[in-house]
């Protein structure tokens, strides 16, 4: 499922009015509670343009078409070398490594069939180890 600004923005909201109200409840200055806001509202910024960032790049392992018409690597290790976020890169890294080689055919822009048949897989198989990985790095 796609990333809606709209729908986490006002989730934030509510939150935030909910702690706040705490906040003032238990007598807190307003001038702090403005400055956690604007703390808390550049936070969700930065989550936000993470998570975009982050359904750019699965939709573009999926369908295969890197940004610049290169392989985004050559193998495996060469994949995960590639990998900036830490968070990521010890999700992937715990990740079954025939799970990481259909990643990185993926990524070469072979279709599920081909994979398949390039690793001797039923393509139910190669889609279901698609579908563990992607939510596993939904939940991160």
């Amino acid at each position: 499922m796609a990333y809606n600004k709209a729908s986490e923005e006002r989730k934030w909201r509510y939150w935030k009015e909910q702690e706040e109200k705490k906040l003032r409840e238990l007598g807190m200055d307003e001038e702090k509670i403005r400055k956690l806001r604007q703390m808390d509202w550049e936070d969700f910024l930065e989550e936000r343009r993470y998570r975009e960032r982050l359904e750019e790049t699965m939709q573009e392992i999926d369908t295969g078409n890197p940004e610049d018409g290169e392989p985004f690597a050559m193998d495996v290790r060469e994949l995960l070398d590639h990998v900036g976020d830490r968070r990521l890169y010890e999700v992937l890294k715990d990740t079954e490594h025939q799970t990481l080689e259909i990643l990185l055919l993926s990524t070469w822009g072979y279709s599920i069939k081909e994979i398949a048949n390039i690793m001797g897989l039923p393509k139910d198989t190669v889609y279901t180890k698609r579908k563990i990985l992607r939510k596993k790095l939904k939940k991160f």
